[in-house]
């Protein structure tokens, strides 16, 4: 059963992170450099190519090609269903960690679905990067109950997750781009540990940015998309 679809979200829930989320949960979690992070939810490439720039081997897959041409080419390892009937070799990783922002709402349950399937292929941690609101779930209880967190990480900055269609959008009284200007929703990383299977779950609170951070942040992804040239500056 697909769930209905609002008029203002992306039909497959293509919404792209900022390149500073994903450095956040690098500094609050330690990973192990001898595994593969796989991001089977892709798109442009933020989650791949932040981890590979760190010095982990990364890759990334997704229901469709959106890769940027800009981003390292070897990086991208293919169109794949990650909860289709279709196995990726990644999936026999012997030594893989899995990270993504998983599709939300546009099917019921997909993101409990997506996470079912990585906590039963990845043999390190699983990573999701969810709404706060999404544990919230009675729907969830039993979930939660076989499959608790090691660590859920809330954002203070609420992070701006706009559709990959919008990126380039421009505001008609300024403008200047509109593309990670503010965020809506509050969110978090969920984050499960597959040497850990039942730990007390701990919250922790990512620290805010400063306000000069959040300029250099939202200018490093404006340019990185190819929405801003690389030498031009905006507010």
């Amino acid at each position: 059963m697909t769930a209905a679809l609002r008029p203002d979200r992306h039909p497959q829930d293509w919404y792209v992170e900022q390149t500073w989320t994903v450095q956040a949960l690098m500094r609050m979690v330690a990973f192990d450099r001898d595994y593969l992070v796989w991001d089977p939810c892709c798109g442009l490439g933020t989650i791949p190519t932040a981890f590979a720039a760190a010095g982990f081997d990364a890759v990334g897959t997704d229901l469709v090609d959106r890769w940027l041409p800009t981003e390292p080419a070897h990086l991208f390892f293919g169109e794949h269903d990650m909860i289709g009937e279709q196995r990726h070799m990644l999936e026999s990783w012997a030594m893989l960690s899995i990270v993504f922002n998983p599709p939300y709402s546009y099917a019921d349950d997909i993101a409990e679905r997506c996470v079912r399937r990585a906590l039963s292929v990845a043999s390190g941690k699983v990573c999701a990067l969810l709404p706060i609101r999404w544990r919230a779930s009675e729907k969830r209880f039993d979930f939660f109950q076989r499959f608790p967190p090691l660590q859920i990480l809330e954002f203070c900055d609420r992070p701006s997750m706009p559709p990959g269609t919008a990126l380039a959008d421009i505001d008609p009284a300024t403008g200047r781009p509109t593309a990670w200007r503010r965020g809506k929703t509050d969110y978090a990383w969920y984050v499960w540990d597959r040497h850990i299977p039942k730990p007390d779950t701990v919250t922790r609170i990512i620290p805010p940015r400063a306000p000069e951070q959040k300029v250099i942040d939202r200018l490093f992804d404006l340019r990185r998309v190819g929405v801003l040239p690389q030498l031009e500056m905006a507010a």
